[in-house]
């Protein structure tokens, strides 16, 4: 059994121009493996914190040298000659040594590399895919067999707004899901023909066509149901149906427009109260067919999350990632009121893969569907692929089939198809 020999971290860019924590693991039998962790743009307030400098003569702030600092010379060295297989027993000392509620004392950011790279050596170690690892992986921590039998259904983000733009979009991600009865190789096809086909028909109607963080073209529509209309457009002029071939999502982030207890959009002449802006929902989940609806609500609108639920026609997936943060206790709070039916995984909010895999089981055990996503600042790490494919999760969210820190991901989807032939 191998054992850890050490470990180096060190800066790089992030997607959108700052720095962000890269690191590499190196075992006694000369192996090695490396990762890096994304950050998050809009980010919710419940959230693991990220570890930066703030120093304001260097990246404006946004350096992570004491992250980097942590890792080489406080972290690293404790763990030399462990055995990597110990991922979860390393996890709770990281967990344990930080001593906050929030990782703020050692950063989610520093935690999380630690941990990815020991999941990463632990696979390597076992000479298995690190999907299967980490399949193996939860498999023992919660005696629960979960047959690898799929890629899980990718929701592809083809129009960005919110934070994630430079337009008067209030809605974040405006989405086509490929129908989960094919192949991903076929999905990745037709949406990619839907995506070139949007460029075409944004050009036609004299729209922006330049892309935002995360690979979605950012036109100037003068109200979010534009967004919608002209998908559905485009997608018939592929021949698609609605509703049959592909289906529509929405991630509204709404906690981004929820002010002084009403919610802002252009759509309304007016800031809506909760049960006018309930009653817009409605009607956009109805007149689109939307099948996936994130964070329609204000992350505090408990009240509103426990309403639209039980209005909300059982088809729709509705999702909470602000709400929730992949925070344990955060998602019993939802499973116990009946505020959602879905939740976003992202390994960085919560800081280690253990307690992304504890949040996981938590999910499929009160039937709270699982989406694995990126951040809006994303590297070349294609960590999170594995992972879903290793949990079986519902759906991946990794933004639009363009941009290499988003491409990454899909292309790490398809190969495992092709090497599972599923």
């Amino acid at each position: 059994m191998a054992k850890i020999k050490d470990i180096k971290a060190y800066e790089i860019i992030d997607s959108r121009g700052f720095p962000t924590l890269e690191g590499r693991l190196t075992l006694d039998t000369g192996q090695f493996v490396t990762a890096s962790v994304p950050a998050g743009t809009s980010i919710g307030k419940y959230e693991a914190i990220e570890l930066r400098d703030n120093n304001p003569l260097r990246f404006e702030g946004h350096g992570v040298l004491r992250a980097v600092q942590y890792v080489n010379e406080l972290i690293g060295p404790k763990i030399y000659g462990v055995s990597p297989q110990k991922v979860s027993q390393i996890d709770q000392w990281l967990i344990k040594a930080d001593n906050s509620a929030n990782k703020s004392q050692l950063g989610a950011n520093t935690l999380l590399l630690i941990s990815i790279l020991v999941t990463k050596a632990a696979a390597v170690d076992s000479q298995m895919p690190l999907y299967r690892y980490i399949n193996q992986l939860y498999n023992v921590l919660y005696n629960e067999k979960i047959a690898i039998e799929r890629i899980p259904t990718a929701i592809f983000n083809l129009i960005n707004g919110g934070k994630h733009a430079n337009n008067d979009l209030e809605f974040q991600e405006f989405q086509v899901i490929p129908s989960s009865s094919l192949s991903f190789a076929k999905s990745i096809e037709i949406v990619t023909g839907v995506f070139y086909e949007l460029k075409r028909v944004l050009i036609y109607r004299h729209a922006n066509v330049s892309v935002g963080e995360e690979g979605g073209f950012t036109p100037n529509f003068s109200s979010n149901s534009d967004g919608l209309e002209i998908l559905n457009e485009t997608i018939a002029r592929k021949n698609l149906k609605v509703g049959l071939d592909i289906f529509l999502g929405l991630d509204i982030a709404a906690s981004n427009f929820f002010k002084d207890g009403h919610y802002y959009i252009k759509d309304k002449p007016h800031p809506l109260k909760p049960h006018e802006y309930l009653d817009f929902l409605n009607k956009i989940i109805e007149r689109y067919s939307i099948l996936v609806l994130e964070d329609p609500l204000g992350e505090d609108d408990w009240d509103n999350w426990k309403t639209l639920f039980q209005s909300i026609k059982k088809e729709t997936y509705l999702v909470g990632d602000d709400l929730l943060c992949t925070n344990k206790e955060r998602l019993n709070r939802a499973i116990k009121d009946k505020a959602c039916s879905s939740i976003i995984i992202k390994p960085n909010q919560i800081g280690t893969i253990s307690e992304t895999l504890e949040v996981v089981n938590i999910a499929r055990k009160n039937d709270i569907n699982c989406i694995v996503s990126h951040r809006s600042g994303e590297t070349n790490d294609d960590f999170i692929a594995d992972f879903a494919v290793g949990i079986q999760s519902d759906f991946v969210k990794f933004g639009a089939p363009s941009r290499g820190e988003r491409v990454t991901k899909y292309n790490r989807l398809w190969q495992i198809e092709r090497n599972e032939k599923f």
